[in-house]
Formats: C-alpha cells, sequence, structure tokens
C-alpha cells in the first residue's frame, strides 16, 4: 500500500537516516527528506519553509534536545511527529508528549510499526486533519473510597450530556476496573484486549475495543468475563491508546488507580486537569498531602491543572473547608455534596445521576465541575450557584 506523504527524517547520525531512507523507499508515494543534526542547531525544523506531512525523529541514548525543540514550538507550528526512541526513558516520553507525538517507537524500529504509524498520519491527513484533539482529564482518590470513579463517570456523562461533546471515558484501574457497570453494560471485549493488539491499532479498530452508552459516551473499560490480569502493562501502549481516544474526541476522561508509577505518571503529566478527590477526613488528608508533594514537586504538574474535589461534603463536618484548602495549599475546593441514598441507588442501577436524579443538588455539583473542567456552562447555572451558596456556607472568622 502507498503512503503519499512529505515525510523529513532527522538523526545525529547518517547511518540511521540512510536506513529510514532506505527502509521507505519501498512504499512509491513517499517523498522523502533528510536532515542531519550536527553542532549548532538543534531544531529539527530550523530553516524548514514549509512543514512536511510526517516528522520522523531519531533520537540518540543521550540527546533530547532536538525534541525539546518541537516541544517548545507552538502547536500550530508543529507537523505529525514520529519518535524513534527508548520507550523506557521518562524523560523521552514526557517530552514526547509534551511535543504533540503521535507514537513513540522503541528502538531498533520495525518496518512494520513505522509503515503503521505513517498510515495513520495520512489517513488524517486525507480526511483534513484539521480538529484539534481533545483535553485529557484525569480523576484519581487521594484515599481508597472516596469517589472518584463515579465522578469520573458522571463528570463525563455530562460533557455529553450538558455541554453536547465527545467524550471518551479509558478505566485505568486494569484489575479491579468496574466502569462499565456503571453505565448497566457488559461488553465482550475491552482494555486488556486493545492492549494485546495495539501495535496495530488504527481509529476504526480501536473503536471496537469501545462500548458506547446510550447517551453518546464512549467507554474502553474492561469485557465481562476478563480474568484477573497479573502482568505489568506498558506505559508506551497505555499513552498509543489514549493518543487515539484524544484524535477522536472533545474530551477523553481517564479514571486512574490510586498509585504513582510509569503509568499514571505519564497520563497525569498530559493532563489538562487533574482531579484529587478528597473527603472530611484526617486520614485522607494525610494522604493527599503527600500526593500533591509528589505531583508538583516530583512530575512537575502546575498547581492550576490540579482541581481538588471534596466529595461527599457535609457542612456540620469537624473539618471545614478552610482547613483542607489550608492543608492542601490548593485554591478553590469544589464540592459535592453528600447523598448517599441517590449515589448508591445509581451505582446499583447502572444510572448516570443526570438520569435518575437531575435535580439532586448532588447531580448540580457534578454539571458545575464538568463545567470547571472544560465543559459548559448549565442553562440553570444561577439556580446551580443559588443552590449550592445556601447549601454552603463560609466559616466565620
Amino acid at each position: 500500500m502507498d503512503i503519499r506523504l512529505n515525510v523529513l527524517l532527522v538523526s545525529r547520525r547518517k547511518e540511521t537516516l540512510d536506513h529510514l531512507e532506505a527502509m521507505l523507499r519501498k512504499h512509491r508515494g513517499v517523498r522523502i527528506e533528510r536532515k542531519l543534526v550536527v553542532n549548532g542547531h538543534v531544531d529539527p525544523l530550523h530553516e524548514v519553509t514549509t512543514l512536511p506531512d510526517a516528522l520522523i525523529l531519531h533520537l540518540g541514548e543521550t540527546s533530547h534536545a532536538e525534541l525539546e525543540s518541537v516541544a517548545a514550538r507552538a502547536v500550530d507550528c508543529r507537523p505529525p511527529l514520529i519518535v524513534l526512541g527508548s520507550g523506557s526513558d521518562t524523560t523521552v516520553m514526557r517530552l514526547a508528549m509534551q511535543a504533540g507525538a503521535r507514537d513513540l517507537l522503541p528502538l531498533p524500529v520495525v518496518e512494520a510499526d513505522l509503515v503503521a504509524a505513517l498510515q495513520r498520519i495520512e489517513r488524517d491527513h486525507r480526511a483534513g486533519g484539521s480538529r484539534p484533539d481533545g483535553s485529557v482529564l484525569a480523576f484519581m482518590n487521594a484515599k481508597g473510597g472516596c469517589g472518584a470513579t463515579l465522578l469520573a463517570c458522571n463528570v463525563a456523562h455530562a460533557l455529553v450530556t450538558v455541554s453536547q461533546r465527545k467524550v471518551s471515558l479509558i478505566d485505568l484501574d486494569l484489575q479491579f476496573g468496574t466502569i462499565p457497570l456503571y453505565f448497566d453494560l457488559f461488553p465482550k471485549r475491552g482494555m486488556l484486549q486493545a492492549l494485546e493488539n495495539v501495535a496495530g491499532l488504527d481509529d476504526l479498530a480501536f473503536s471496537g475495543y469501545m462500548v458506547q452508552h446510550a447517551s453518546g459516551l464512549k467507554i474502553l473499560g474492561h469485557a465481562a468475563e476478563d480474568p484477573l490480569p497479573t502482568q505489568s502493562v506498558s506505559a508506551q501502549h497505555i499513552n498509543q491508546l489514549i493518543n487515539l481516544a484524544v484524535r477522536n474526541s472533545d474530551h477523553v476522561v481517564i479514571d486512574l488507580p490510586r498509585r504513582i508509577d510509569t503509568v499514571t505518571a505519564s497520563v497525569m503529566e498530559r493532563t489538562a486537569y487533574l482531579a484529587l478527590i478528597v473527603q472530611q477526613s484526617v486520614a485522607t488528608l494525610r494522604d493527599a498531602t503527600r500526593l500533591l508533594t509528589c505531583l508538583r514537586r516530583d512530575l512537575g504538574i502546575a498547581k492550576e491543572r490540579i482541581v481538588v474535589v471534596v466529595n461527599r461534603y457535609e457542612k456540620n463536618s469537624d473539618i471545614t473547608v478552610e482547613d483542607i484548602r489550608t492543608t492542601l495549599g490548593c485554591g478553590e475546593l469544589a464540592l459535592v455534596p453528600n447523598d448517599f441514598a441517590t449515589v448508591a441507588s445509581c451505582i446499583d442501577t447502572g444510572t448516570p445521576l443526570l438520569v435518575q436524579a437531575r435535580n439532586a443538588a448532588v447531580t448540580r455539583a457534578v454539571v458545575a465541575l464538568q463545567s470547571r473542567l472544560g465543559g459548559s456552562k448549565a442553562e440553570q447555572q444561577g439556580l446551580l450557584t443559588r443552590t449550592l451558596s445556601g447549601f454552603i456556607k463560609p466559616r466565620a472568622t
């Protein structure tokens, strides 16, 4: 199959450029330019007057400068990017995501993988390729049981039904994820099967592993009959699935397991917003403090990208809003009032809050949260504000 693209090959090694060019010359439609990076300008696109249809960037074992240069460019000044480098190098992975890389292929490069990546770029190019990638919104519990899954599911549903957005919901709890059950869905295949076949997935094939709710929300969860997986998963493979989702969604909502590892770290580093779910307890705030320190100091996630959500909020609790804000050193909190009966009923029946209890205070709080995370404001925002202002009273000083 011919690939009709203008491709720029960039490397610090002439031998690598020769090898890549020989590999791609087999495909008659590929028009190749090459650039050997030497001491001086490390920007792969320096003096390139017309952006190529695809940039293939080979990274040496210790050099990240070329990728840093691409990541520093404005989004509209970057061509579709394929990075050839170490999939285990967290710096490469982070920079590749910042640069908007379509694929990160490990070395030595496999010809079939490189060709498949170019074919995906060509399909996007033929389709117009002008649609911006969707934003990634992640949810994580500060302590187990705080309600991150419930909020991820219902915020995703609200983004579809209230804001009329195209949304994909991804369950990254690879052992005990239950997101399809929150929508009364029982898929025959899902995340584990997609990971097994990730190397050959294009947009159409990827959609086959997702299940669609009646609202239009697309869900990548776990098949109903999946055994409990025990093997580790590659952060690179997870990011390949997310790349497919963001190319076809306005928002990608991800429910993260409560841990910091290469998978969760790589996801959090690419989020537009990370919702950290807490409750009004000393133990939860202790864990939230430790987690926020890691997110800000070790992962470099900016304070404004972290939204602290107080779930099951009780105005008469001994731990107040001001206590939480001071302890965590955060800005405005998102408050979701406690309504155990309504929430339990929605979970047990697999019914979203907006369907079962549209006018409940907990539902209105979810609608407000989806607006804060990038959705549109609800039509009854004034009513919502008045309701919450009556429900939540400021602490007396």
